[in-house]
């Protein structure tokens, strides 16, 4: 999979604002499924591409420090690889709340595994529009790294502007 990037962000060289961009849906066991789908709308992307981007949780583990949900939890069998995988333990896995025991935060646990998905991830079960992307990427991993890198990019080079229409990212 190839992503492109058009980095130089400029619109903020001091920070000042970045106050206001704090999440609107964190992964907490207290999100709605309302909160996420107005955070899709939020970010301009489609229904697609936001379930497409939480395949990235096949990627890597979680981290206390910055979620307080548990240093070195993984989604997914393998998180040192970006793959389908994580859509296929979405469906194939039996989940029950599991309560960090350092932070008391709650997450889910798979049953008698050491994977761990967030609330926000289970809603992708609880949503059919989202269900049906999650099931698609589960058996299509080509759908699925496709999808990830068109809104991977449509993300990053979001609010790159370049005068009242332009996008310095789209030349």
């Amino acid at each position: 999979i190839s992503l492109s990037f058009c980095g130089g962000r400029t619109d903020a060289k001091d920070g000042r604002g970045s106050q206001y961009l704090s999440p609107k849906v964190t992964g907490s066991f207290h999100d709605r499924l309302g909160e996420l789908r107005d955070a899709i709308v939020l970010l301009g992307l489609t229904p697609r591409e936001f379930t497409a981007l939480s395949g990235a949780h096949s990627f890597g583990r979680m981290h206390a420090n910055v979620s307080g949900f548990g240093e070195g939890m993984a989604w997914t069998r393998e998180p040192s690889v970006l793959s389908n995988d994580y859509f296929q333990t979405l469906l194939q896995e039996e989940w029950r709340p599991y309560t960090v025991p350092k932070t008391g935060k709650v997450l889910y646990k798979a049953e008698g595994k050491q994977l761990f998905m967030l609330k926000t991830d289970l809603m992708l079960r609880a949503d059919a529009e989202l269900l049906q992307h999650v099931e698609e990427f589960a058996g299509d991993e080509g759908a699925f790294f496709e999808t990830f890198a068109h809104a991977w990019t449509k993300l990053m080079n979001a609010d790159r502007f370049e005068g009242p229409l332009g996008n310095v990212c789209n030349k």
